[in-house]
Order: structure tokens, then C-alpha cells, then sequence
């Protein structure tokens, strides 16, 4: 699945789901900037929308964990791009090794981007705790990404360059 229809499925599915954990602060954000994008991708393709997704992931992020969170908004936003993908791997069954071996054959590892700097801590987050259960995937990931945006936004993730 390519990542922008990975992003968009992902999207459509966390407002049917319409149950975010909504116990962590995080929650409203990452279900402002999932409606964004599927009402964008409901519409021809244009930067304004994409942009107004970031911008109200900003600004529910500085609301609900204020200004200290402003230097890891914007790399927190992208993630939510990101991580959803990583953990389809985890959902559609793959080992860790797997999803690893199938990250550098893409070279999403090897290019020295940020998200080839995050990429294997949210390899590692997704493979921490009990799988989805047989048909909950969609469920499963929204959980884990509010999860992870909200360990982010609250600056409790730490990135090295190891592999």
C-alpha cells in the first residue's frame, strides 16, 4: 500500500472509529488533523488544505501542552504521516526484523532524513505491547499513534542515530 493511500485509509478510519483516547491530551489533535486530511483528500489536490492540517495540529498542540511543545510540533505532525504506516507492519502481521529489512530495501533508513532518523524508534514503538486483535488494526492504530504524538509532544521520545 503506498503511503498516501496508507495516510488517507488511515484518516477515514480514525473518524469512523470516532474513539480516540481521548484520556490524553493528544487526542484532539490527532483527530483535527486526521479530519483535515480526509476532507482534503476528498477534494482535488492543493497545499492550503495540507497546511491547515499542520496548522491545527499546532495549535491544539500548544493549547493542550503549551509552549515548551512548540520546538516538537512540526516534527511531531509529520510523524502522524508516518507512524501510521509503520504500524500496518505490526497489523498486516510482519515481524520486527521483517518491517526492518523492508524499511532499508526502501532505503527510508539510509538517507540521513529526519524521518530516517525517527523511522526505527517508531519501528520499536510499534512492536512494544500486544498486537491488535483480529479485525481491531484501525483501532489499534489510532491508539498507538495518539500514544506515540502524545509521548512526542510531551518531549519523552528520544531519537539516536543507531540502527
Amino acid at each position: 500500500m503506498n503511503f498516501a493511500k496508507a495516510l488517507v485509509v488511515w484518516a477515514g478510519q480514525l473518524l469512523v472509529c470516532g474513539s480516540v483516547h481521548a484520556a490524553l491530551p493528544a487526542a484532539d489533535c490527532v483527530a483535527s488533523h486526521a479530519q483535515a486530511h480526509a476532507e482534503a483528500a476528498s477534494q482535488p489536490a492543493s497545499a492550503p488544505e495540507a497546511a491547515s492540517a499542520q496548522q491545527q495540529f499546532a495549535a491544539c498542540a500548544l493549547q493542550r501542552y503549551g509552549a515548551a511543545a512548540a520546538s516538537r510540533v512540526e516534527a511531531c505532525g509529520n510523524d502522524l504521516a508516518s507512524l501510521p504506516v509503520i504500524l500496518l507492519y505490526r497489523v498486516d502481521g510482519l515481524s520486527r526484523s521483517q518491517a526492518l529489512a523492508d524499511l532499508q530495501r526502501e532505503g527510508a533508513l539510509s538517507d540521513g532524513s529526519e524521518y530516517a532518523q525517527r523511522a526505527p524508534a517508531m519501528l520499536s514503538f510499534a512492536y512494544q505491547g500486544a498486537a491488535a486483535a483480529k479485525g481491531q488494526g484501525a483501532a489499534w492504530i489510532e491508539r498507538r499513534v495518539v500514544e506515540w504524538t502524545d509521548l512526542c509532544l510531551a518531549g519523552r521520545l528520544r531519537f539516536s542515530a543507531q540502527r
